[in-house]
């Protein structure tokens, strides 16, 4: 029987060399996407966006589930 991995199961060994708040220059290397499209995502909500002054920062948990959200 396949296994499901919930995103508190996967949070701790999933991206664990990574800080709890990402940026995208984080989420490009973690997802090997270009920055653009990280952009795009946060934009489009996917990503949800943490406000901090002018620096766009992402939750390292909705990373980890926007991954295991792709893999279904």
């Amino acid at each position: 029987m396949e296994e499901i991995l919930s995103s508190e199961t996967a949070y701790e060994p999933m991206f664990s060399d990574y800080p709890e708040i990402v940026t995208v220059k984080d989420i490009s290397k973690m997802l090997g996407l270009h920055p653009n499209k990280v952009y795009e995502l946060i934009k489009e909500g996917v990503l949800p966006r943490i406000p901090c002054c002018r620096h766009i920062k992402v939750a390292k948990i909705s990373v980890i589930k926007y991954v295991l959200q792709s893999a279904q």
